[in-house]
Parts: structure tokens; C-alpha cells; sequence
């Protein structure tokens, strides 16, 4: 079994622009994917970001961030 997909140029108009340059990839297994050379658009974009999502990374932030994180201290009584 491959996992390669083979990109064909069909002229499937692209939802976002309605171009006709678009290329779409056809897998063996699941469904064919759309990409648009004009606009950029992917019919996998929810799914790459709901991947982005999960993977627990930061993927926001300046940098500044490198402070421990505050905690409760409570003094200990003997």
C-alpha cells in the first residue's frame, strides 16, 4: 500500500475564486484533496489546523514568556 498522491490538473473550479488552475490530488486511500494555484485555497485547511490544534504546541506568544509559572507558597509550620 502507497500513501504517495498523483497531482492532476482537471480544471475543477476552485471554490474560494472560481479559477480553473487548480491541481487536485488523487490518494488510494481517503478522499481526493483540491489546491488552488491562484488563491491558495486547500480543501484540507480545517483538517491541517484541527492537526495544528492537537498537537498541544504553543503556537502563540512574543517570546517573553519565560517566567516560571506563579504558585501558591505557603510557609510550613513544625
Amino acid at each position: 500500500m502507497t500513501f504517495d498522491a498523483e497531482g492532476v490538473n482537471q480544471q475543477v473550479p476552485c471554490p474560494s475564486c472560481g479559477s480553473e488552475r487548480t491541481v487536485t490530488w488523487m490518494f488510494d486511500v481517503g478522499p481526493d484533496e483540491l489546491e488552488c494555484r491562484d488563491c491558495g485555497y486547500r480543501s484540507d485547511a480545517a483538517s491541517l489546523r484541527d492537526l495544528q490544534r492537537d498537537a498541544g504546541d504553543v503556537l502563540e506568544g512574543d517570546g517573553s514568556e519565560g517566567l516560571p509559572a506563579p504558585t501558591k507558597v505557603r510557609s510550613l509550620k513544625a
